[in-house]
C-alpha cells in the first residue's frame, strides 16, 4: 500500500501520472519479527520503482511491540533501520516506548503517554506516567464535530468545562469538491464560538483525493484555503 501526498493546490488538476503527484510518497510494508508486525516506509519518490525486497525499502522501519503494564497496553517502536535484525527481546527494541493509559474525566476519555524508555519499569500509578496527557473532548458545531485536546499534565485535574480544556481545539468540517471529500480544520481556540459558516473556519482546508496507480492507491492533499472555491 503506497500513500502519496501531492503538493498541487487543486488536486483535481493533478493526474496520477504526473511526477509531482508522487512527491513525498511513502510506501508502507509490513513484515513479522516473531509475533511483532514491523512497518516500513520507503523514501522513494516513485514507489513503483521500489520493491519490498530492496534494503532501501526498509529505511526507517519501526517495529511495534505490545506489552502490558497492569491493565495498560504499552507499545514500543524500534529504531533499527532493518527491523528483521532486531529481535523483540533486545533492550534497544524498547527505546522510546510510550504507554497508553485511558481514564475518564466526566464523559471525556483521557489518554496518557509515558516517556519511560523501558515501559515495564513504569507503573500506571506513577505520576510521571501521566506526563503529556491529552484529553479528547467532542462537541458539536452545527453538524460539525469538534475535538479538543487539553494541555494539562494531569488530566484528572482538568474538567471538560474548563476553558483551558478547549485550548487549540480544531473543528472538522466535510464538504464535497466533485467526488472529493474536503476536510477543514478551524484554528479557533474556543470552537463553540466558531460557526461552520465562518470563512476562518475553513482555514487550512485540505482536500483528499484518491486515485489508483496499478494496485496502489494514491492519496493527495490540496493546499487550498477555501476548498469550496
Amino acid at each position: 500500500r503506497a500513500f502519496g501526498v501531492a503538493n498541487a493546490t487543486n488536486i483535481e488538476a493533478s493526474s496520477a501520472s504526473k511526477s509531482s503527484y508522487y512527491s513525498h510518497i511513502g510506501a508502507v510494508a509490513a513484515t513479522s519479527v516473531g509475533s511483532v508486525r514491523a512497518f516500513g516506509v520507503a523514501s522513494a519518490t516513485t514507489i513503483e520503482a521500489s520493491t519490498a525486497t530492496e534494503p532501501s525499502y526498509y529505511y526507517n522501519i519501526g517495529a511495534v511491540a505490545a506489552t502490558s503494564v497492569g491493565s495498560v497496553r504499552a507499545f514500543g517502536v524500534a529504531n533499527a533501520t532493518n527491523i528483521e535484525a532486531s529481535s523483540a527481546s533486545k533492550s534497544s527494541y524498547y527505546s522510546h516506548i510510550g504507554a497508553v493509559a485511558a481514564t475518564s474525566v466526566g464523559s471525556v476519555r483521557a489518554f496518557g503517554v509515558a516517556n519511560a524508555t523501558n515501559i515495564e519499569a513504569s507503573s500506571a500509578s506513577k505520576s510521571s506516567y501521566y506526563s503529556h496527557i491529552g484529553a479528547v473532548a467532542a462537541t458539536s458545531v452545527g453538524s460539525v464535530r469538534a475535538f479538543g485536546v487539553a494541555s494539562a499534565t494531569t488530566i484528572e485535574a482538568s474538567t471538560a468545562t474548563e476553558p483551558s480544556y478547549y485550548y487549540n481545539i480544531g473543528a472538522v468540517a466535510a464538504t464535497s469538491v466533485g467526488s472529493v471529500r474536503a476536510f477543514g480544520v478551524a484554528n479557533a481556540t474556543n470552537i463553540e464560538a466558531s460557526s461552520a459558516s465562518k470563512s476562518s473556519y475553513y482555514s487550512h482546508i485540505g482536500a483528499v483525493a484518491a486515485t489508483s496507480v496499478g494496485s496502489v492507491r494514491a492519496f493527495g492533499v490540496a493546499n487550498a484555503t477555501n476548498i469550496e472555491a
